[in-house]
């Protein structure tokens, strides 16, 4: 990650029907410009789809950012602002990048420790480090909805999460700040023969 400072928006155009806003900045120091999406939706199985959660963030994003609605971006243009630098995209703020491990650690048990655990209205989230990049376990409690492109809690398998996490960590989800810092074994597997994912392993009882 980069950060380039006071660079100018010196363009704003809008995309996919209006939903799609491209920020252009301006690096005079290094004769290049560096281009910002604001995306209301998301992509998903090769294609864009409407993502209404990701809307709202994008309007919280044009409020706090810039003091305009995303329709009205286009005034922004002359403001200078910080530009983050990643190696795929750029961003006007500090973005966590969260990484998936290639095939050839499968099979691996690696030793760490939890670094933050996040429950995100989603799936609670446990993140830990290796070899300098940040990765993460999570445990799913909603379900994508393809005919409303949206994300839905179930209640029930929320639950079963809450429990299984308070299981295998031996303290609540409500008290999840408590781990950090715990040593932890992550084995790296492949579901179903396609994605990647991080088995944590569970933790040893505490002692009495």
């Amino acid at each position: 990650m980069g950060l380039l400072k006071n660079l100018e928006l010196v363009n704003v155009e809008f995309e996919n029907d209006n939903k799609k806003a491209v920020l252009t900045f301006l690096d005079e120091e290094h004769g290049e410009v560096r281009e910002i999406n604001f995306n209301k939706q998301s992509y998903d199985d090769g294609k864009y789809v409407d993502d209404p959660a990701k809307a709202i963030k994008v309007d919280e994003w044009c409020k706090d950012i810039f003091n305009l609605t995303f329709d009205t971006l286009a005034q922004a243009i002359g403001e200078r602002k910080d530009v983050y630098t990643y190696d795929n995209f750029n961003s006007l703020f500090e973005v966590q990048m969260i990484e998936k491990f290639s095939e050839d650690m499968l099979g691996q048990i690696i030793s760490t420790k939890i670094s933050e655990i996040v429950d995100d209205g989603k799936a609670v989230r446990i993140r830990f480090e290796y070899e300098g990049k940040v990765y993460e376990g999570k445990m799913t409690y909603s379900t994508y909805m393809e005919s409303r492109k949206q994300w839905f809690v179930d209640p029930q398998k929320r639950i079963k999460q809450y429990a299984k996490f308070e299981k295998k960590f031996h303290v609540p989800v409500t008290a999840a700040s408590d781990l950090i810092g715990a040593d932890i074994m992550v084995e790296i597997k492949k579901a179903m023969g396609k994605w990647i994912w991080n088995d944590i392993k569970a933790m040893p009882k505490p002692k009495k």
